[in-house]
């Protein structure tokens, strides 16, 4: 699964939700049911546990466990024990609605219990979702990540939603801003509602969000970075400037792209053959999107006598050269003096020979 997005937290369920469990939990008269359920659901850690794992500590197939479990939930769904629920389903509905009907496990969970990790009250309302008709959790889909609903339909529009993101990002070819996103479909789908909108950032398998809170096509290098020059690259883009070889794998380790270590020579060996990285000085690497182009420092002397209409003055070819290299000015006397393709004119200008 892709890295988990940013929620925003609402808390709308509150300790009280334990105290109700607390309580439906009493009509599960047979411990050996009630240890099982509580198991399964996570109720006291938040960590819900497999069939397979349970039925080892009892030594019983997965299958008993699942009976068992079964057994414990139509319990739980009894006239009475589901009346201690009817404030929490009322609160969940409404969640619900203000996200369009949809919404994806991680965010569910802590937008509605404000816990980030395993908690009880996780394992709480994971209970609770399960006893109620209304809410399925769909799981192993093409498009999305794990979510739950109340509306089959809800589907058809978090589709539509991701569709038009899909659309724009191949159009413009350029990643955004979390609030631009959200500016753009509040304009494209305004009979939608907002909450939605966090849904799909969240769930889509499409689309993610990069280290730099930049959103766009899982598929882009700028969002899921599958290598040294792709990181090189992100970093290089964030920082607006080159930087030294060493510089950048220092970066690269700290923005936390991958485990694996960036070493400096690496990102040296890497970046000197690859043509969107330019060479601007002693290993400082610059974009060629920046406007830099590969060359030694004489041969971007004579690029520039090249497609000069008149021949150039020291000074016009000293400032346009310490504009393209980071060198001392120094190095690109030595390199005009000593170039056998170009000629001194009188006036101190320079240009190439015939």
């Amino acid at each position: 699964m892709i890295k988990k997005k940013k929620t925003i937290k609402k808390h709308i369920v509150s300790k009280s939700l334990s105290n109700k469990t607390e309580k439906a939990l009493l009509a599960l008269t047979n411990p050996r049911v009630k240890e099982v359920v509580e198991r399964r659901f996570g109720l006291r850690n938040g960590e819900p546990e497999t069939l397979e794992s349970i039925g080892q500590s009892h030594g019983i197939t997965r299958e008993r466990v699942r009976q068992i479990q079964d057994a414990g939930l139509r319990v739980l769904k009894s006239p009475e024990a589901m009346a201690l629920f009817d404030s929490v389903f009322k609160q969940l509905d409404d969640l619900f609605a203000e996200h369009g009907h949809l919404m994806g496990d991680e965010y569910l969970y802590s937008t509605a219990t404000n816990t980030d990790g395993p908690h009880p009250l996780r394992g709480q309302l994971y209970l609770v979702l399960t006893l109620g008709d209304p809410y399925q959790r769909v799981i192993n889909d093409d498009r999305f990540h794990a979510y739950w609903t109340t509306d089959s339909s809800a589907r058809a529009r978090a589709e539509q939603v991701v569709d038009s993101l899909i659309n724009h990002f191949n159009k413009h070819n350029q990643v955004h801003y979390e609030s631009e996103i959200m500016d753009l479909l509040s304009r494209k789908h305004s009979n939608v509602p907002s909450g939605l909108f966090n849904v799909v950032l969240d769930i889509a398998k499409e689309i993610d969000k990069n280290t730099f809170e930049e959103i766009g096509l899982i598929s882009w290098p700028e969002i899921t970075p599958q290598g040294v020059k792709d990181r090189a690259y992100l970093v290089l883009k964030k920082k607006e400037e080159p930087l030294h070889f060493t510089k950048i794998a220092e970066l690269i380790n700290e923005m936390g792209f991958s485990s694996r270590q960036a070493y400096p020579q690496t990102v040296h060996n890497e970046l000197i053959k690859e043509p969107k990285f330019v060479l601007v000085g002693r290993g400082t690497y610059g974009l060629t999107e920046w406007g830099y182009e590969p060359g030694t420092v004489s041969e971007v002397i004579e690029r520039l006598l090249k497609n000069s209409k008149k021949p150039m003055t020291k000074k016009e070819i000293l400032d346009a050269v310490l504009e393209q290299r980071r060198v001392k000015p120094t190095t690109v006397v030595l390199n005009l003096q000593r170039s056998p393709k170009i000629v001194k004119l009188a006036g101190d200008k320079y240009t190439l020979k015939a």
